[in-house]
């Protein structure tokens, strides 16, 4: 995407973060995921987020634009209207071709947000801490430094009441279970699988995550192209 934070991060460990990296970042995701107008500024008692917020809104409503929006889907959005997003938001075929268990993820939407993220960068790199705007970088170098190009995680993607005393897990905190991370799609699909073949009606898919720098990028791939009918728009 053509735009990027343009709040700096210190580079040594444990110094502290500004508020502004946090504000831009939380304003793309937004801003790419609200066509076809930058959303509101949310009221905030950091004057710096409230205007770090805005910018990256900006940023990420034109990125929407001329690339492409993103559905923020674990934050309980509607899908993209057709209309107003140019006709431009549809899923696209996931390029997935394992033999085993690739015809059931052949569908993949294009999203955002840092909740599945925080939990990839936690199972597959313990001990960076994610959050403050810094999520998608640290898994991204997480990545590289592992020499790996994507990820995958079982996930349900419709939600269940959330415990009452939660365990401090982002999905689980918000009513979402989800599986272990894993390198390939053969490796991760039969917990997403397992998860929807039961008595009672339930929806998984697996979270794709292909390295994207510092962007809350991620496909949600459907186990066998379902979806919660109430979270389509």
């Amino acid at each position: 995407m053509p735009h990027h934070n343009p709040y700096p991060v210190p580079d040594e460990p444990g110094v502290f973060v500004p508020v502004e990296v946090r504000g831009w970042q939380d304003g793309y995701d937004a801003g790419i995921s609200s066509p076809p107008d930058v959303p509101r500024t949310p009221r905030v008692r950091h004057p710096g987020y409230m205007d770090a917020w805005t910018e990256g809104a900006a940023a990420g409503n034109a990125d929407g634009r001329a690339e492409g929006w993103r559905w923020a889907y674990f934050y309980g959005s509607a899908r993209p209207d057709a209309q107003d997003a140019g006709g431009r938001y549809e899923p696209g075929n996931s390029g997935e071709r394992t033999p085993e268990h690739g015809g059931a993820f052949t569908q993949s939407w294009p999203c955002v947000g840092e909740m599945p993220l925080l939990v990839m960068l936690a199972q597959f790199a313990p001990g960076q801490q994610g959050g403050e705007g810094l999520t998608g970088r640290l898994l991204a170098r997480a990545c590289a430094d592992k020499g790996v190009t994507r990820l995958y995680l079982p996930t349900s993607v419709h939600p269940s009441p959330a415990a009452q005393e939660g365990p401090g897990d982002p999905l689980a905190d918000a009513g979402y279970w989800h599986g272990t991370v894993h390198a390939s799609l053969d490796e991760a699909a039969p917990e997403a699988i397992d998860h929807v073949t039961v008595r009672v009606s339930r929806f998984a898919a697996l979270v794709r995550y292909e390295p994207a720098g510092e962007h809350n990028f991620f496909d949600l791939l459907p186990v066998n192209e379902m979806l919660p009918s109430n979270r389509l728009g």
